[in-house]
C-alpha cells in the first residue's frame, strides 16, 4: 500500500500525538485536590491560555475539513459562521460572563436554577449532555480517524476513482495527470478502461433516460461508431454486475480496521490526560493544539495558493469572477449572501438563525464558557475571548478560501473529475503538500488535524462530566459530597464517556459514508438550543420572567424546532396566494436556520405569556443584569438604543450597496467606522475617569478598544464580501 505518509511523517505524527498527552499529564499532576482545581483549573488561567483553549475547543475538524469542504462546494457563504460568531463572543464578554462569574457558578445550568427553578436546570443539563456526546463527540471521532486514514489509501486506488470520474464526465482519461505511472497505477488505469468498454454504453443509456434497447444501441454507437452492439438481452443480464463493478472502481474505501484503531488511539490519548489532569490539562494541551491547528491550516493554504495553477488570492478571485474562463469556468463562489429561498444558505437565515446559534454556542454553551470561568479575572477572560475572535476571522481565508481555491485547482489538475467536498482536504494533502517532499510535513499537518479533534473532544468530556457531577450526583444523590468524591466521580464519568463515545462511533458511523460532518452537527444541534437562548436572555433581561416561564421557553424551543418544518411544508402546499408567495420567497422546505429563528421567537413569546400568567418570584428576579448591579437600567436602555440605531444603519448601508449607490468597500468602511464609534463612549468614560484621578490612560490597555476593533473588522467583512 502506497499512501502519502512517509516514515518521517509517522514519526512526527506520533511524537506530537503522544507528546501532547505527556504534556497534559504533566500539566495536571497537581489537580488532585479541590473540585475547583479539577473542574475550573483553580480559576487561575491567564488570558493567553483562555484564548488558546477557546480557539482550540471551537476550531475542530469541522474547520480543517468541514469548512474547507463547504467552501469547495458552496463557497464563501459559509464564512457567516465565523464572521457573525463575533457577535456571540462579545455577548459572552460583556453580558453573560459578568453574571456567571459574579455568581461563582460551575455550570450554566446552576444559573438557570437560581434564576428559574430545578426544571430548567435539569432540562439544560440533559440537552447539553445530549449535544456534547451524541451530536459532537461521535462525529468528531469519526471524522478525525477517517481523514487520517484517507491519507493511508493507496495512490492507485485514488487514481482509479479519478479515472472513473473522468470517463463518466468527459469520456476519456485526461492528460491532466502528469505523474509517470508505476505498474500498480497502470493496472488501475487498465481496469477502468476495460470496465468502461462494457459499462460505458449502459451508463450513457441510463443517463439519457432508461436502459432500453434503443437507448443502449444509440449510446454504443456514440462510443464506438465502427462497432456492432452486442445482444441487448445479454447486456441486461450483465448490467447489474457491471454497475456494481463500476461503483467499486469509483469508491475510495477506508480500511475499517485502521479506522477503528484511529478512534481508539484518539480516545486513549485524550481520555488519559483529561481524566488525570482535569481542566488545567485540557487548557494547556488546547493551547499547544491550537498552535498545531493554525500551523496545519496555514501550511495547506500556503501550498494551495502558491501552486503554479492558482498563484495567489487575487488569481483565485479572477477564476471565480470568470475572468479566466478560457482555463476554468467561474462559479461565483466568493459571496456571503444567497437568495432567501436558497435551500442551504439563505441570507435571511444566515442573519437570523445563525446569530441565535452563536448566542447559544458562545454564551450558553457549557464547554465553551467553562474556559472563561477558569480565567484568573474578568479582564483575563475578556482579553482571551477577544484574542480568540481575531484568530477566528482568519478561518474564512485559510480554510474556506482554500476550499474555493482547491476547486479551481482541481478543475485544472484533474479535468472531468467530480470530487466530493469532504475530499478537498485529503486531496490537497496528496496533490500540493506531499509533492513538496519535506520530511515530516504531512505528518505535522495530520497532527494538526488530530489536534483539532482532541482539543474539542477533551473540552466536551470535561464539561459533560462537570454537568453530570454537579447537576446530577451532587444535586440529587449526594448534596454533601466532598471535593475528593466529586473529583473521583468526574474521572469515572470521563472514562465512561470516552469509552462509550468511541464504541458508539465505531458502531454508528460508517467510515465510508458521504454524510457531511458539519451539516450533521448544525442540523442536530440547531433543533435543541433556541429555547435555551430565549431562557438565558429573558432571565438576564427581564425581572418579571417567572420560574415556570423559563422552563416553558426551553421546551417550546425544542418542540417548535422539530415541528415547524412539517407545519411549513403543510402550509405552502396549500392553494392560497400567501402560501405561494411564502414558498417562493423562502423555498419549498423550511431551512434549518429559519427554523432556529422561528423557534426562538416562539420561545420568547411563550416566556412572556407564561410570565404574565404565573406569579413572580421576587428573590429569583434579582438575578438579572440590573438586579445583580452589573449594569444600571439607564445603561441597558442606552445600549438598546445603540443596538437599534446600528441595525438601522447597517440595513441602510445594505440597501445603498445592493442599489449600487455605494460599493461594497465603501459600505464596509462606513459600517466599520460606525461600529467602532459605538464602543467609543464607553472608552471615553474610562479615560476621563483615569484623568480625573490624575493618571494617564491608553486606549490600548482597555479590552473595549480591541472589542470595538474586532467588531469593526467583522462588519467590514460582511459588506466587502457581499
Amino acid at each position: 500500500m502506497e499512501g502519502i505518509l512517509s516514515t518521517a511523517d509517522f514519526i512526527v505524527f506520533f511524537v506530537i500525538l503522544f507528546g501532547v498527552m505527556a504534556v497534559g499529564l504533566w500539566a495536571g499532576r497537581k489537580d488532585i485536590g479541590t473540585a475547583e482545581d479539577y473542574y475550573l483549573a483553580g480559576k487561575d488561567t491567564p488570558w493567553w491560555a483562555v484564548a488558546g483553549s477557546i480557539f482550540g475547543s471551537n476550531v475542530s475538524a469541522n474547520h480543517m475539513v468541514g469548512m474547507m469542504a463547504v467552501g469547495f462546494g458552496a463557497g464563501f457563504v459559509i464564512s457567516h459562521l465565523e464572521i457573525t460568531a463575533i457577535a456571540g463572543l462579545l455577548l459572552l464578554c460583556y453580558f453573560f460572563l459578568p453574571v456567571y462569574r459574579k455568581l461563582h457558578i460551575y455550570t450554566l445550568s446552576d444559573y438557570l436554577h437560581r434564576r428559574f427553578d430545578e426544571r430548567s436546570r435539569v432540562a439544560y443539563a440533559l440537552i447539553m449532555v445530549t449535544i456534547i456526546v451524541l451530536v459532537m463527540m461521535l462525529p468528531a471521532f469519526y471524522l478525525g480517524s477517517r481523514a487520517v486514514n484517507i491519507l493511508l489509501v493507496d495512490k492507485s486506488e485514488i487514481l482509479q476513482a479519478q479515472y472513473a470520474s473522468q470517463m463518466e464526465n468527459i469520456g476519456k482519461i485526461s492528460s491532466g495527470f502528469s505523474d509517470v505511472l508505476n505498474s500498480s497505477e497502470e493496472e488501475a488505469r487498465s481496469r477502468v478502461v476495460s470496465t468502461w468498454e462494457k459499462y460505458g454504453p449502459i451508463y450513457l443509456a441510463k443517463k439519457n433516460g432508461d436502459l432500453t434497447e434503443l437507448n443502449y444501441n444509440a449510446a454504443y454507437q456514440e462510443l464506438y461508431p465502427e462497432g456492432t452492439p452486442p445482444s441487448f438481452e445479454a447486456v441486461k443480464k450483465q448490467s447489474a454486475a457491471l454497475e456494481a463493478d463500476w461503483d467499486l472502481l469509483k469508491r475510495v474505501e477506508v480500511d475499517r480496521k485502521l479506522y477503528i484503531w484511529g478512534i481508539l488511539i484518539m480516545a486513549l490519548v485524550t481520555g488519559a490526560y483529561t481524566i488525570v489532569g482535569g481542566l488545567r490539562a485540557v487548557i494547556i494541551t488546547d493551547v499547544i493544539q491550537s498552535a498545531l491547528i493554525l500551523i496545519g491550516m496555514l501550511v495547506v493554504a500556503w501550498c494551495t495558493f502558491n501552486h503554479n495553477l492558482i498563484g495567489n488570492w487575487s488569481m483565485m478571485v479572477a477564476f471565480d469572477q470568470d475572468r479566466l474562463k478560457e482555463i476554468v469556468a467561474g462559479r461565483d463562489l466568493m459571496h456571503l449572501y444567497k437568495p432567501s429561498n436558497d435551500p442551504n444558505h439563505p441570507w435571511t437565515g444566515m442573519l437570523s438563525g445563525v446569530l441565535i446559534l452563536h448566542f447559544y454556542y458562545w454564551g450558553a454553551n457549557q464547554f465553551i464558557v467553562q474556559r472563561a470561568l477558569a480565567a484568573r479575572s474578568l479582564k483575563d477572560a475578556r482579553t482571551g475571548i477577544i484574542t480568540a475572535g481575531f484568530v477566528k476571522l482568519l478561518i474564512p481565508f485559510i480554510s474556506i478560501g482554500t476550499g474555493i481555491a482547491a476547486y479551481y485547482l482541481f478543475q485544472q489538475l484533474m479535468p472531468g473529475v467530480q470530487l466530493a467536498g469532504d475530499t478537498a482536504f485529503p486531496m490537497l494533502m496528496r496533490e500540493v503538500v506531499a509533492p513538496l517532499a519535506v520530511p515530516g510535513l504531512v505528518g505535522l499537518v495530520a497532527a494538526g488535524l488530530i489536534g483539532a479533534i482532541l482539543s474539542s473532544v477533551d473540552s466536551m468530556m470535561n464539561s459533560a462530566a462537570t454537568l453530570i457531577t454537579f447537576d446530577g450526583y451532587k444535586r440529587f444523590v449526594n448534596p454533601e459530597a466532598s471535593d475528593e468524591k466529586l473529583v473521583r466521580l468526574g474521572k469515572i464519568v470521563i472514562g465512561i464517556l470516552v469509552l462509550g463515545s468511541a464504541v458508539l462511533t465505531i458502531a454508528v458511523f460508517d467510515p465510508n459514508t458521504n454524510q457531511p460532518f458539519i451539516e450533521y452537527v448544525l442540523k442536530n444541534q440547531a433543533k435543541l438550543v433556541s429555547g435555551l437562548v430565549a431562557a438565558f436572555i429573558m432571565g438576564m433581561l427581564w425581572g418579571r420572567s417567572t420560574p415556570t416561564a423559563g422552563f416553558v421557553s426551553i421546551i417550546t424551543g425544542v418542540v417548535v424546532a422539530y415541528a415547524s418544518p412539517y407545519v411549513y411544508s403543510s402550509f405552502i402546499s396549500g392553494e392560497g396566494p400567501m402560501a405561494k408567495e411564502i414558498g417562493l420567497r423562502f423555498g419549498e422546505s423550511l431551512n434549518a436556520f429559519h427554523a432556529v429563528f422561528v423557534a426562538f421567537l416562539f420561545a420568547l413569546v411563550a416566556n412572556v405569556i407564561t410570565s404574565l400568567a404565573t406569579p413572580q418570584d421576587d428573590e429569583k428576579s434579582k438575578y438579572t443584569w440590573v438586579g445583580l448591579k452589573i449594569m444600571r437600567l439607564t445603561d441597558l436602555q442606552h445600549f438598546g438604543m445603540k443596538l437599534l440605531g446600528s441595525v438601522l444603519i447597517f440595513a441602510l448601508l445594505g440597501v445603498l450597496m445592493t442599489g449600487n449607490i455605494i460599493s461594497p468597500m465603501g459600505a464596509g468602511v462606513l459600517g466599520a467606522i460606525w461600529t467602532f464609534m459605538m464602543f467609543l463612549d464607553s472608552l471615553f468614560k474610562v479615560v476621563l475617569a483615569a484623568a480625573a484621578k490624575g493618571r494617564a490612560y491608553s486606549f490600548l490597555r482597555e479590552d473595549l478598544f480591541w472589542a470595538g476593533l474586532l467588531a469593526s473588522c467583522a462588519v467590514f467583512m460582511m459588506y466587502y464580501f457581499a
